[in-house]
């Protein structure tokens, strides 16, 4: 397994710079001892965030209040405006992290890294770790994820870039780190958010640009068996946007990957939703 290297570049804790390699958190804030955080994360180019930025911060204020933290509409936006001269130049990852401090304080932590390269595609393999469709803060984005990565790091000891998880039901529900399409002969089929699973950004962002590209779409529960009969899988987030599926170790030993000939279609649809989120 590959050791875990650390991308941050760029650190600020409640307004301050620190180095990237100094100590910043209080030892005992419950948000390093019981993982009591939410965050969210997007890419930013030569200072310029994504254009889902709302949806991002509308996802966060979801998070707080399933979690008890106290945030309002529109703090993601007006903090990274502090936190832009950081990332003014290059192509970045940026994190917030909200954290839960001594005395039930509330701390805001940026993070930035280099954007990671693209993938033409990506390996995918099947996970034993289960969500729960009834769990409370279902769908809350939580540091809180030893399961996730623990399943994360099976996959990178098979050779996978990520592992998909079911429901407590058998069913599929989405990845350690990103939502699941199948591309089937009528449409594109997706789980449904009452399935646990967390509400991406770039997963609704596909619906909506694939509803005005009038190309079906599907939100259902659908059986693990379905990866067997699917014509093209993919996998989002925003970070790696619409990415391919080549293969599921021990159930698709081979898919079309970046050859699918729906992909193009999807892809376009999600990049003019894009635009269009940008241009309104």
């Amino acid at each position: 397994m590959n050791p875990v290297q650390d991308p941050t570049r760029i650190v600020m804790l409640d307004g301050v710079l620190s180095d990237a390699a100094d100590p910043t958190l209080h030892a005992g804030m419950p948000g390093i001892l019981r993982g009591e955080g939410i965050f969210e994360t997007f890419l930013c180019r030569d200072g310029i965030p994504s254009p889902l930025l709302s949806q991002h911060d509308a996802r966060l204020v979801r998070s707080a209040r399933l979690t008890g933290f106290q945030i309002e509409a529109g703090d993601l936006q007006a903090r990274f405006e502090e936190f832009r001269p950081q990332v003014s130049e290059g192509n970045w990852r940026v994190r917030l992290t909200l954290l839960r401090g001594l005395s039930d304080q509330q701390h805001f932590l940026w993070t930035a890294g280099p954007e990671p390269a693209a993938r033409e595609s990506v390996v995918l393999m099947v996970s034993d770790f289960r969500l729960d469709p009834r769990d409370p803060i279902a769908g809350a984005k939580t540091i809180s994820r030893i399961g996730l990565q623990v399943a994360r790091r099976h996959a990178d000891e098979v050779g996978a870039f990520d592992a998909i998880l079911r429901t407590i039901d058998g069913d599929l529900a989405e990845g350690t780190s990103s939502n699941v399409f199948l591309w089937m002969e009528d449409g594109l089929h997706t789980p449904g958010l009452d399935r646990g699973i967390l509400g991406g950004v770039t997963r609704q962002a596909v619906l909506e640009g694939c509803l005005r590209a009038k190309i079906p779409v599907f939100e259902r529960n659908i059986a693990l068996e379905e990866l067997s009969t699917a014509v093209e899988v993919y996998i989002t987030n925003a970070v790696i946007g619409v990415t391919p599926v080549a293969s599921i170790l021990g159930w698709r030993e081979s898919l079309p990957g970046p050859r699918g000939q729906a992909l193009h279609r999807i892809q376009e649809a999600y990049c003019d939703y894009l635009v269009s989120v940008t241009t309104s």
